[in-house]
């Protein structure tokens, strides 16, 4: 749904015999339900499409694909993240904070226009899945998830454009009745959220391990994730605290791998450090960030389009010695004999003129496929637990405690640095700039540091430092930039019913 809630039950029909199972070539205008969905494999397949079709990355489509995914754009929107490719301005816009409610549909108003509607598909298919004659466990776990998927999705909507629209069931069951729905309250939609998460991590299991039948499917672990995430995100530390404890008891299973680079590699996928990623696989779903990170004249690797880059300035702020660095190209010998590094950068995108490589994912071991890879992609992971614990902890309280910075360290130990003492700290402000600086290290382009930055209050201070420092001309970043637009045409068709965030 952009404004106008148009959703036939035919449509989402078809969509799950494109995307997931194999029907008649008869489509009707409505879903009978004595011919479907009668099956547990119509109501699985029912999921597949209305649920896990948007939680994707594979080429460019999905919420978190390499090209046009949350994790990419907030990233390139952030501090740190630039893009050697012009397109019309587009991801100068996005690396600026810059962007308008036209002429950026790229990764700024294309998550509101691609997955608002997903939200209502979802609602649909718990609706008939509710009347199935199926597996009372099956149904509960389905259902679940879809509750889950809900309430997961209407936060990364909520985060980057604030109140959502939400359609309710009997508008949904009478498509024909074109109607204008407005955005949520601020409340509303916050409620919405909660509400959803909790309601699905009541009947999913607490996670799944490698060799799981289930891997890959949404679990308590993640609800309690999203939670956390949303909890910090609206200033509720006693909230954040409570599910930041909650995910470090054992029934989830979650640790750190104890060397950090191994985290991205297809040998040591389904790790006990991750919360959630999406499964790829050749002939399933690949991701394409190599090509897009990665240089053409890079040794051992054909196809690399020279794209995403990490700003020198902030890759200078890793300090000696950090492991996380061996993940980050920022020296090497061109395929023509040019060593390139922060004295030698050479020109132009395939090159380190803008900034150093963002190679995360392990190049050198990946079975890839032309310029697909089949690496889980990551999207949360316990190290974002305990960091953001920790920071709920000093935030709750305005001091430095021995447990937040037993909490940092364990990330900090891990990457081979120095462990911080109570009294490494001058106060509580300063314990949060260190966590903010060691967050962003650890979490490059894995869609954390605008969420972040925004829940620091530096944001618009970091933006504009960045602005001035790659000399891009005004306007100003303002607060007005913290939000994303919505895009034009569902204001145009809100009639006035839908309204634009403030300063677009």
């Amino acid at each position: 749904m952009t404004a106008i809630c148009k959703f036939s039950a035919a449509a989402l029909l078809m969509a799950i015999g494109l995307q997931a199972c194999t029907l008649e070539t008869e489509v009707y205008d409505d879903i009978n339900p004595s011919i479907y969905p009668t099956t547990e494999r119509d109501a699985e397949d029912m999921v597949t499409a209305s649920l896990y079709g948007a939680f994707r990355n594979n080429g460019y489509n999905g919420l978190f694909n390499a090209a046009t995914g949350v994790q990419t754009s907030t990233d390139m929107a952030s501090d740190y993240g630039l893009c050697s490719w012009d397109d019309g301005g587009g991801w100068m816009r996005l690396a600026s904070a810059s962007y308008g409610a036209t002429g950026d549909s790229r990764n700024v108003t294309n998550f509101w226009r691609d997955y608002t509607n997903y939200i209502s598909k979802m609602t649909l298919t718990i609706d008939r899945i509710s009347g199935m004659n199926i597996d009372e466990s099956l149904k509960t776990r389905l259902i679940a998830e879809l509750h889950c998927g809900r309430g997961f999705l209407a936060f990364v909507l909520y985060d980057l454009y604030g109140p959502i629209i939400l359609a309710d069931l009997e508008t949904l069951k009478n498509p024909q009745e074109e109607k204008i729905l407005p955005r949520q309250t601020d409340e509303a939609t916050r409620t919405f959220i909660v509400e959803e998460l909790t309601e699905a991590a009541k009947n999913l299991p607490h996670s799944y391990k490698r060799g799981d039948v289930g891997y890959g499917r949404f679990t308590k672990g993640l609800c309690h994730m999203v939670l956390l995430k949303f909890y910090m995100q609206t200033a509720q530390w006693d909230m954040a605290e409570k599910e930041g404890r909650e995910l470090m008891k054992p029934e989830y299973g979650y640790g750190l791998v104890p060397e950090y680079k191994d985290i991205f590699t297809e040998a040591n996928e389904k790790n006990e450090e991750t919360v959630w990623a999406v499964n790829c696989k050749h002939g399933f779903q690949t991701h394409k960030w190599f090509p897009h990170a990665m240089t053409n004249n890079y040794p051992g690797y054909t196809g690399g389009w020279g794209g995403y880059k990490m700003t020198w300035k902030f890759f200078k702020t890793f300090e000696a010695g950090d492991k996380r660095r061996e993940t980050i190209i920022y020296e090497y010998v061109t395929l023509e004999g040019d060593t390139l590094n922060e004295k030698n950068k050479g020109k132009e995108g395939n090159s380190l003129a803008q900034g150093v490589l963002p190679m995360k994912y392990d190049v050198a071991t990946a079975n890839l496929v032309g310029e697909n890879c089949q690496i889980d992609w990551i999207v949360y992971r316990y190290a974002d637990v305990i960091t953001l614990l920790a920071e709920a902890i000093v935030r709750k309280g305005n001091t430095v405690t021995g447990e937040a910075v037993s909490l940092l360290n364990r990330v900090r130990t891990r990457a081979g640095l120095n462990a911080y003492a109570e009294n490494s700290f001058s106060g509580a402000r300063d314990f949060l700039n260190k966590l903010l600086d060691e967050r962003g290290h650890e979490f490059y382009f894995e869609g954390c540091r605008r969420q972040d930055l925004i829940r620091d209050g530096s944001y618009v201070a970091k933006m504009n430092e960045k602005r001035t420092d790659l000399g891009w001309a005004t306007p100003v970043v303002t607060n007005d930039r913290i939000l994303f637009p919505l895009q034009e045409s569902a204001i145009i068709e809100g009639k006035g019913i839908v309204k634009q965030n403030p300063g677009y």
